[in-house]
């Protein structure tokens, strides 16, 4: 599952954005209500050259700044009182794996007009059990440097730009992405038994764990969909 979500190193460009997003025939009015799923934050650290190990520690306090941003768009996202947790370690690999499914299918087909995603059993599952259309699933993936890693790696990067000028005459160097956060949104309709939005938003030189942040990629994932772009 967490090597999916290390791809989009790759595609920053911009500070923060979000991509087109993902939608099946069910319109945002139809959503009135909706129940959250615990969410996910898996968040790594990167202590030596660009190499980031999954931190535990740091990846709780991200999932608390989600979980708090989250309460600022209770209302707007119309979240119901109750929320699914799932406390089985089989079972959240599994939910795990289904939301790898989800997110894989929408990238590749949220430019196909009538596209469907089905539901997956576990999903299927959690919201019948709970007697629940919507469910609102959200997992982060994002890293943070070590204290000095930064400075180190942009010394470095500057060395190696004077290097390549001295042979070719150009100096060229780039800075590395000290920190960063993707936000993957999916709601699932459990009446239609499929995929009923999905989103993401990128940032980097950003802080995983700062509410802030969180919340500034909430707001770029749900705009347009739920409400206008402020």
């Amino acid at each position: 599952m967490k090597r999916v979500f290390f791809l989009w190193v790759v595609i920053l460009s911009v500070s923060c954005s979000s991509s087109k997003f993902f939608t099946s025939d069910v319109k945002p009015i139809e959503i009135n209500e909706m129940i959250k799923v615990e969410p996910f934050s898996f968040i790594s650290l990167i202590e030596k050259g660009n190499m980031g190990v999954y931190n535990d520690s740091i990846s709780k306090i991200a999932k608390i700044a989600l979980n708090e941003s989250l309460e600022t768009f209770r209302e707007k996202l119309r979240l119901s009182l109750e929320e699914i947790y799932v406390t089985d370690t089989l079972a959240k690999k599994e939910l795990e794996q289904e939301m790898d499914f989800f997110i894989r299918e929408a990238e590749r087909n949220k430019k196909k007009k009538n596209h469907t995603i089905e539901i997956t059993p576990l999903v299927d599952s959690l919201l019948s059990v709970n007697d629940k259309r919507f469910g609102l699933f959200i997992i982060q993936n994002g890293f943070t440097r070590a204290k000095g890693n930064y400075g180190g790696q942009v010394a470095k990067a500057i060395g190696m730009g004077v290097l390549t000028g001295l042979a070719t005459g150009t100096a060229y160097y780039q800075n590395p992405i000290k920190s960063g956060s993707t936000v993957y949104v999916v709601i699932v309709d459990n009446q239609e038994k499929n995929v009923a939005f999905y989103n993401k938003s990128i940032i980097q030189d950003r802080e995983p764990t700062e509410k802030e942040n969180i919340t500034k990629q909430l707001q770029n994932v749900f705009e347009k969909y739920f409400w206008e772009k402020q």
